[in-house]
């Protein structure tokens, strides 16, 4: 085992026996950037990545004086719509603020954003838990499902970027000086807010998966965590099992990942249990996750929210949504991963288990829908199984999703057909599917090239099995002799004569009938 394996081995052994003793209770604030909006959240310059430094600015968002904000409708629609698809309620009156601080990557000095007015509240989610540490209450199974309450999501406009030179690997500490590029600052952002109802580390994974698939389900961001489209901060205390009062909380940041999401809770959990434990006393503060030395670390106290010094955002006037409108909103839901999982598992007969996995990326959910249909319906748990099994292996090993992939679902489909229709085995099916990921040749064209055609034929089948039957009279008699068993021997016998291109399921039939006659 290596030492990285060890090291996370004993985490989670140290994990499970914290929760034993001590209940976590966690909340997360799931910051997400509007990245498919045409323009910045107040002003009129485009939303991209990257990009040269502060080049994508303008007078408004970096907060010259006299230039007024303009609020993006669509940025509006977009908050409206993750509303609905996470069970909020909409309010029928908001209005944004001005929370006032001073970080160097936000220009106006305050940021323009929702208090106590937010569009969307009072919504949940309901989030399906397999076993991980084994169950987070005594009197749960290990595969159950949870329901996370969303207290609120409000619209608010992003911050720039910081970059931090001249120190190791771009850290704070030990860096010369920082620089500072706006290109981001003004981007519509969602910012998502949850009841403290998670209890594991396991749960905040799982919510802040299947958030992120229904975002994109919406169209409404990249969701690119890695590039900062979606981040997630979670508030985190502990409490000893039965208590009923709240622990000290602390803000842990910096979690770009959903590994990182789990092994930041597991740490803090434990970090907080174990100083409770030594008589310490938690201090509400904000941490910083290092993912390299995986621990959390002090970064500053936490600020309340008098600390922001909220007040209504003059130059814009507040909002009221007729419900006609909200409703004109509510009819642009597409189908959402929930109600296609089941439709899935309905209409296609797929097991659950199945329709999951395929419903839990977009790009493979498309591309199963799309290759069942050319096969047909009747073959959409075959083309499940080459999906889940072949498919998977294959875009694992290369790292790469499946949109990315020589293989299309017409491909799939073609495979599914030539085994259904006995053209060749379910294993030669494994060998032209290696090719098709190679080469990215059709497999009707591999099974032609190659000469892999099973053949089906009787009158040849049988040819050949008189043939095996008559070298081989000893095995004959021990066959009829009760030796049942021997029957895998002749068709080894027989697959091999005709070079294994002889359809298994009429060789052992043919053998049957000779050899029982």
């Amino acid at each position: 085992m290596s030492n990285r394996k060890e090291v996370r081995a004993v985490a989670k052994d140290r994990l499970a026996e914290v929760l034993q003793t001590w209940e976590a209770v966690i909340g997360l604030e799931i910051h997400t950037e509007l990245t498919t909006l045409a323009t910045k959240m107040f002003c009129g310059c485009p939303v991209a990545f990257g990009g040269e430094p502060n080049t994508r600015v303008c007078p408004v968002c970096l907060g010259m004086p006299g230039a007024l904000p303009v609020p993006n409708e669509a940025a509006i629609e977009a908050t409206v719509l993750a509303g609905l698809a996470t069970n909020c309620r909409i309010a029928a009156w908001s209005q944004f603020h001005r929370k006032n601080y001073f970080y160097p990557d936000m220009p106006k000095d305050y940021q323009i954003s929702q208090y106590d007015l937010p569009f969307c509240e009072d919504g949940h989610l309901d989030v399906d838990i397999g076993a991980v540490y084994g169950p987070p209450q005594p009197d749960q199974e290990s595969d159950y499902a949870t329901r996370i309450g969303i207290t609120r999501i409000h619209l608010e406009e992003d911050t720039g970027k910081m970059v931090h030179v001249g120190g190791s690997e771009g850290r704070i500490a030990g860096a010369t000086h920082s620089l500072v590029d706006f290109n981001r600052a003004g981007t519509g952002l969602i910012e998502l807010v949850t009841e403290p109802d998670i209890r594991t580390p396991e749960e905040a994974r799982r919510f802040a998966q299947k958030l992120r698939l229904i975002w994109l389900c919406l169209g409404i961001s990249d969701c690119n965590m890695e590039e900062g489209s979606m981040r997630v901060d979670a508030n985190v205390s502990v409490r000893r099992r039965g208590e009923g009062a709240l622990g000290v909380k602390a803000e842990v940041k910096n979690m770009n990942s959903f590994k990182s999401l789990h092994d930041a809770l597991a740490h803090e959990i434990v970090r907080q249990a174990e100083l409770l434990e030594s008589n310490g006393t938690v201090v509400q503060e904000t941490r910083h996750w290092d993912a390299g030395a995986k621990r959390t670390s002090s970064l500053r106290s936490k600020e309340e929210a008098h600390d922001y010094r909220y007040f209504p955002e003059p130059d814009m006037v507040p909002f009221e949504f007729a419900p006609e409108w909200v409703e004109s909103v509510r009819a642009r839901l597409p189908e959402l991963p929930d109600a296609r999982k089941t439709r899935l598992a309905s209409d296609l007969g797929l097991p659950v288990h199945d329709a999951t996995v395929l419903t839990s990326d977009l790009d493979m959910a498309d591309f199963f829908e799309e290759a069942a249909r050319i096969a047909g319906p009747e073959r959409a748990r075959q083309v499940s199984n080459i999906m889940l099994n072949e498919l998977s292996m294959h875009l694992n090993a290369a790292g790469i999703g499946v949109a990315a992939s020589r293989i299309s679902p017409a491909m799939i489909a073609e495979l599914v057909g030539l085994v259904d229709e006995g053209a060749i085995s379910s294993k030669q099916a494994k060998d032209v599917f290696a090719e098709m990921a190679e080469t990215g040749e059709a497999p009707g064209a591999i099974v032609e090239l190659r000469g892999m055609k099973q053949v089906s034929d009787t009158a040849v089948i049988e040819e050949v099995v008189e043939r095996v039957i008559a070298a081989n009279p000893g095995q004959v008699a021990q066959y009829q002799g009760g030796k049942a068993g021997l029957l895998g021997y002749f068709v080894g016998q027989v697959m091999r004569e005709m070079g294994g291109q002889a359809n298994p399921a009429v060789v052992n039939e043919v053998l049957k009938g000779k050899l029982d006659g």
